[in-house]
């Protein structure tokens, strides 16, 4: 890790696919262990700025992480000096820090393998999965919903009639895992690993329902001819009518796609709504599929199954290259897997798995086409 991506991880200034790139270096625990101390001090500064020069103390942290390059006694001492010198001007704040270190960052699971939920106003929780009953609040103590496991109900306020202003939660699913939402108009969705997920606690009736997806998610909509409502990704719109679908849009993906499973949905691209004259209808069975690198949208018929058999916890493969399987493990196993072997990429592969563990899943593969692969903790490489 270097400077301008702590100091950018700090101040949440990454995209979706520089967080997901640096989170993958917080697996080595000399990197989470540097950014829990700049985590800290960066706390104790913001918590204190009123008082306290807080251009000066950046450039210090700047000064700071530099030095740390190349780690030895010394640098230890000088970096454990200056959290001391930080924590000199919170005082009686530093019960308020203590308490944002175990709860943000002391477990490495919050921040690489841990769902997690943050509220309108910045602040953010873990979602542990072995929660029976957990109830979900704002910032004022106002229950939103009910989680119950990897899955959380967001209540439906009568009064949201009367509501101005949207308050978004954002859900961060890590590779690994996926997660179950019920939105306060009653949707259901399905989110897969590596995904992000933003959408209103509440939807003001009157106005467009809209959620924004990065990632991949499958979406049981509830009918309101009213209220339409809208999937927004990176390049591709979904203006859905009632209706079940799946949109995959991940960061590394050169692609965006929709797949209609039943009901009727709008796609379209570059504006705020679907224009039933000029933009496209896809009916059951279809899928819209948008390449990034020129924009074209592609419709095509398809198995939705092959596309919506991760809901129910299968992995699926129908034809597809060994390179986009490999990143579709990853996202599935939580693993990094390099692949050192070019002439594979390409090969086309078909294959259904389900309570296999990575290891079988590429021993499969192998007795069908020669390969080597290697095991390290969380990383995997592919060799002739």
């Amino acid at each position: 890790m270097d400077t301008d991506q702590i100091l950018k991880y700090i101040n949440n200034e990454m995209s979706q696919l520089e967080k997901i790139e640096f989170e993958k270096l917080l697996k080595d625990k000399k990197n989470l262990d540097l950014l829990k101390e700049y985590t800290i001090t960066d706390h104790y500064i913001q918590l204190s700025k009123k008082d306290f020069d807080y251009q000066k103390a950046s450039l210090l942290l700047h000064e700071q992480i530099q030095n740390t390059k190349t780690i030895t006694n010394t640098h230890k001492n000088k970096r454990n000096n200056y959290l001391k010198y930080a924590a000199v001007f919170v005082g009686i704040l530093i019960s308020t820090s203590l308490y944002f270190y175990n709860n943000i960052l002391l477990d490495n699971n919050q921040i690489i393998n841990e769902v997690t939920l943050q509220q309108d106003n910045g602040s953010m929780e873990t979602i542990k999965e072995n929660d029976l009953f957990k109830e979900i609040k704002n910032e004022n103590g106002v229950v939103l919903g009910v989680q119950k496991k990897n899955k959380i109900v967001y209540k439906n306020e009568k009064d949201s009639l009367a509501k101005t202003k949207l308050s978004i939660n954002t859900l961060k699913v890590p590779y690994g895992k996926k997660f179950q939402l019920v939105l306060s108009d009653g949707t259901i969705v399905h989110v897969n690993a590596g995904s992000t997920l933003k959408f209103p606690t509440q939807f003001i009736s009157g106005r467009v329902r809209e959620v924004e997806l990065s990632g991949e998610a499958y979406f049981e909509v509830t009918r309101n001819e009213k209220d339409p409502f809208i999937v927004s990704t990176n390049g591709i719109k979904t203006e859905v009518f009632g209706t079940k679908f799946n949109v995959s849009s991940y960061a590394n993906d050169p692609f965006s796609e929709v797949v209609l499973v039943e009901g009727s949905v709008g796609v379209f691209k570059d504006k705020k709504r679907f224009d039933k004259k000029n933009d496209t209808f896809l009916k059951p069975n279809q899928k819209a599929s948008l390449l990034k690198s020129n924009k074209d949208l592609a419709i095509s018929e398809v198995k939705t199954e092959n596309y919506i058999a991760w809901v129910d916890g299968v992995l699926l493969f129908k034809n597809e290259s060994f390179e986009n399987i490999m990143k579709k493990l990853e996202r599935a196993y939580d693993k990094k897997i390099i692949i050192n072997y070019q002439k594979i990429k390409t090969e086309k592969f078909t294959g259904r798995f389900d309570i296999e563990g990575i290891e079988d899943v590429l021993k499969t593969f192998k007795s069908n086409t020669f390969f080597n692969f290697n095991i390290k903790e969380n990383e995997i490489i592919i060799n002739p």
